[in-house]
């Protein structure tokens, strides 16, 4: 009997060593094959659920992670890993309803508040996520995370200078905590407090060179010194030459040195390293462009639902902005954004949590649990004498039919560009894993495009009147007639603020980060040109009779011949 405890505490062993040095394929493969041969012991599928995290396989990390906690309910850290994996894999609803459970048995501890409060902001639920962290910090007034934490709760409630002075005092008190550094950085960079992001940015590769995130967020800045750049190149190069061994890490530096490549005007080079890239992100998602073609064919064959009643006179006017991501659906947000009476309130999950819902739960869930009534429960607090708030969700575009039945008095707005500068500057930016899988391929962006086409279509046909095109081209072209246009559309006076849409304070937690924060101008209109042979396979996959104003336009012949 010792001796297979001794057996299993060394496999155990060799096991996490394998794991800690990166080596996540054969830690995977000897914890599942450990875990039949010692079905009760629940270190192995934990092991093998942190495999799965690393790999970013969060299913599979929630299904190992729920067996490792079945077989030991009492074990505080399993109860953790597995809340977290439901919140990674994008379950923070069933987190919470798990954490119920376990609440049920007695008080959470701080641990557990702290992933509570995660799925509480997860779910758009920010003023109860506030309480909840707020309950850890009464407990634990020195945890570090737990003040990270709130200040990603804080941005949400859009109070973001509060967000910024608090990670400056826990900086200031922790010099040498990175996460408080880079966090730090990152809403400075929200806010353009460029300087300030560059300052910390310095210490943080200071305190751990060749940190991925520390050098894919420096290489992007605008204000690089030429000692900034020559310590990057130096970084960079010496990460890519190691090798790095966590995936999301490697994504991260290969994104760097794409950036730095630009910088230096060598475009081959950054699309070289930007396919590097998206390779390593693609993996695991093929499942998911069928399901994306499977769900845009069912939304386009259902029947508009029922229209709500209209609201009252004097009710605050939702706008929503749509279009592909990159498309310019951030200008337009601050341009109405600028104007005295209208709040932009950046990119709001609701719609997308209500619609994901909804196509889960039979047809009579819909009468009980109207868009409306969720989304406007999940709204942030709107300053006095707001008349309008702004939500610039691009991927909304697919649920069009329920929002303007849903919300009679809105104004929708869907920003088209050239599906091609779409493309490469979807291609230069690191949105991670999730929602936006398809900006990992060629192929799958050309067929997300198409697809968006379709939509749009769609709904024009179905819902006359209610969606006005914004041309992107146009709009940076002639901004002072389109704000006018925006304006008139939306019943407001036309105000000078909307020529200035650089000018807005609000932060911006999305790629467009840098590029809102310059004047308004037309630099981005053809960049595509420039990586003609790169991007030959989106070309190819775009359908011509969907984007024939596009592909058809003047000069298009004559390149693609030469």
């Amino acid at each position: 009997m010792q001796r297979k405890a001794d057996q299993l505490r060394a496999e155990i062993t060799n096991i996490s060593a394998l794991l800690q040095a990166g080596r996540l394929d054969q830690a995977f493969k000897r914890a599942t094959k450990a875990a039949k041969k010692w079905p009760k012991a629940a270190a192995l599928p934990r092991i093998a659920g942190l495999c799965a995290i690393q790999q970013q396989n969060f299913k599979q990390a929630q299904m190992y992670f729920e067996r490792a906690w079945r077989l030991d309910p009492g074990n505080a850290e399993l109860i953790q890993n597995y809340g977290l994996s439901l919140i990674q894999g994008g379950e923070p609803a069933a987190a919470l309803k798990f954490l119920e459970k376990i609440s049920a048995r007695g008080p959470l501890s701080p641990a557990q508040q702290f992933i509570q409060a995660l799925a509480l902001l997860q779910e758009q639920e920010a003023d109860m996520a506030l309480v909840a962290i707020e309950q850890v910090l009464k407990r634990e007034p020195a945890n570090v995370n737990a003040q990270i934490l709130k200040a990603d709760i804080l941005d949400a409630l859009q109070q973001w200078d509060s967000a910024v002075d608090m990670l400056n005092t826990l900086v200031r008190k922790n010099p040498r905590f990175l996460p408080g550094l880079l966090r730090l950085a990152r809403s400075q960079l929200g806010l353009g407090q460029l300087s300030e992001v560059l300052k910390n940015l310095r210490a943080a590769l200071v305190l751990a060179p060749g940190h991925p995130e520390a050098l894919e967020m420096m290489a992007g800045l605008p204000n690089l010194t030429f000692e900034d750049a020559a310590t990057l190149k130096t970084q960079i190069a010496a990460a890519l030459e190691r090798g790095v061994p966590n995936p999301k890490d490697a994504v991260m530096v290969c994104f760097a040195a794409a950036s730095l490549a630009r910088r230096e005007k060598n475009t081959p080079l950054e699309m070289q390293h930007l396919s590097e890239a998206h390779l390593m992100q693609r993996a695991g998602f093929d499942s998911w462009e069928e399901r994306s073609v499977q769900e845009c064919d069912k939304r386009l064959a259902a029947p508009l639902p029922a229209a709500q009643p209209k609201p009252s006179k004097g009710s605050t006017r939702p706008i929503f902005v749509v279009g592909l991501p990159r498309s310019g659906t951030t200008l337009v947000e601050r341009i109405l954004g600028r104007h005295s009476a209208v709040q932009g309130l950046g990119e709001l999950a609701s719609v997308h949590q209500w619609a994901r819902q909804a196509e889960a739960q039979p047809p009579e869930w819909r009468e009980a649990h109207n868009l409306a009534d969720f989304y406007m429960g999940k709204l942030p607090l709107l300053t006095d004498g707001a008349v309008a708030f702004v939500d610039k969700a691009p991927g909304n575009y697919a649920f069009l039919g329920e929002i303007a039945q849903a919300f009679p008095n809105a104004v929708i707005f869907n920003v088209l560009r050239d599906p091609r500068d779409v493309a490469l500057s979807m291609w230069r930016a690191n949105f991670g894993a999730g929602g936006l899988y398809f900006t990992h391929d060629l192929d799958w962006m050309a067929a997300e495009a198409n697809r968006y086409q379709r939509y749009m279509r769609h709904w024009h046909k179905v819902l006359p009147g209610r969606i006005h095109d914004i041309r992107y081209e146009t709009l940076v072209g002639n901004l002072e007639e389109t704000a006018k246009e925006l304006a008139q559309i939306c019943d407001l006076s036309f105000e000078d603020a909307m020529l200035s849409p650089d000018k807005s304070p609000n932060a911006i937690k999305t790629a467009s980060n840098l590029q809102a924060r310059k004047p308004v101008n037309a630099a981005s209109v053809g960049g595509w040109q420039a990586v003609t042979d790169e991007f030959e396979p989106f070309v190819n996959g775009l359908d011509a009779e969907l984007w024939a104003e596009f592909l058809d336009a003047p000069g298009d012949a004559e390149e693609q011949q030469a």
